[in-house]
């Protein structure tokens, strides 16, 4: 079991699709105390947590002792590691000269107009140069920690991505992407469920995602086969004040807490986290929308074909000027749940019949959505035939 600690309880930016962006914290804001986290890790060791990372939702660089809680984790023996929006350089060398197992700096431009506007707040130019004295500070020091320049894709920032790779690979960092999604779960369920309390800011967020949970995604994550969610079994998230909450997806940690990480055995929180009335709804409605799946695997098979779908009709709607409605994108020519015929799709397709005989799939419209429509499969309905 990996364990993530909020070591503060504030950011010092504003990321919109973040809810340190985009909801009202009220959390708890002060900084842990170090002689709470010691105690917190020599628990965590003796119940078999391998690793604990340094983050959440907030900035950890805002501590002034990140680098003693680092070397806390290190010396019993544990998997550590921290994320960072780099803008801050007062405690980064006491980080990384604390040696965690990786230094992971979030980041979603190369120049300021692009990168401003998934990170408010933030200067891309100073995180640059601070990504270069971290290169300097680390072959400096001879560390071996691994530091890792994460690129969070959005529409409008796909074309700058190949500059901040070349960028950071040239100070010797690795490179990875994925695409941005909605963060956090109050805030998907509540445009998923179109509550009012959406904002026009959201929407204008929403329209930068490749992966916005619109209805035609929703579809999608919904027809995924049933499975146990790892985020709330396998994470342990606790916040500044040491309260272990229900999951890494949930921003309100008061009404979904499920007792002090200290005061009670780890097999009794995790317990609560599938007993407690209010993390059991919140899992159920979670789960009933496929939001889980949303959450932890937002850049793999069909999703990430879904976002590349998505990104295909924004090029050509500002290439041709026109308007797509973003709940339909990804739906051209797909058979719609209401109007897709399951006896004509099983009939011509034996080896979808086979594999929900032997459970990999539920049905075969659940085999359409997922692979079949992209496999250009016949039989979907009654204008599938040739």
């Amino acid at each position: 079991m990996n364990m993530y600690i909020d070591i503060v309880g504030a950011c010092n930016l504003s990321c919109p699709s973040c809810p340190m962006g985009n909801s009202e914290n009220l959390n708890f804001k002060k900084a842990m105390q170090l002689d709470m986290f010691k105690q917190i890790v020599e628990k965590a060791k003796g119940e078999g947590v391998g690793a604990i990372f340094l983050y959440n939702w907030t900035e950890p660089l805002v501590h002034p002792k990140i680098g003693e809680f680092i070397e806390v984790i290190n010396a019993a023996g544990m998997e550590s590691g921290i994320s960072t929006n780099l803008n801050l350089a007062k405690n980064m060398e006491k980080a990384l000269s604390a040696e965690p197992g990786y230094f992971r700096i979030s980041l979603s431009g190369f120049y300021q107009d692009t990168y401003k506007k998934g990170h408010v707040g933030g200067d891309i130019e100073v995180v640059k140069q601070n990504m270069i004295a971290l290169s300097e500070i680390k072959q400096r020091l001879g560390l071996s920690t691994r530091i890792d320049v994460y690129y969070h894709r959005y529409l409008d920032n796909i074309e700058e991505e190949s500059l901040m790779r070349e960028f950071s690979e040239a100070l010797g960092f690795d490179f990875s992407t994925g695409y941005s999604v909605m963060m956090p779960l109050e805030k998907t369920l509540a445009i998923v469920e179109r509550d009012p309390s959406v904002t026009a800011t959201d929407y204008e967020t929403l329209e930068r995602l490749a992966l916005p949970p619109y209805d035609d995604l929703i579809n999608v994550v919904q027809q995924f086969p049933q499975q146990a969610c790892t985020l709330k079994d396998d994470w342990l998230v606790i916040d500044c004040n040491g309260t272990t909450v229900l999951c890494c997806t949930i921003f309100n940690q008061t009404e979904y807490q499920v007792g002090k990480y200290l005061d009670m055995p780890l097999d009794e929180l995790t317990r609560r986290k599938s007993t407690e009335k209010n993390c059991v709804d919140m899992c159920n409605r979670c789960a009933k929308k496929g939001l889980h799946i949303y959450s932890m695997y937002p850049n793999q098979s069909v999703l990430e074909r879904h976002a590349v779908n998505r990104i295909i009709d924004f090029e050509n709607r500002n290439s041709q000027g026109f308007t797509v409605d973003s709940e339909q994108l990804g739906r051209a020519g797909e058979v719609s749940a209401e109007n897709f015929d399951e006896a004509q799709y099983l009939q011509l397709n034996e080896d979808v019949r086979l594999a929900i005989s032997t459970g990999v799939f539920s049905s075969g419209y659940q085999h359409y959505v997922l692979c079949g429509r992209l496999e250009g499969r016949l039989g979907a309905g009654v204008f599938s035939v040739v």
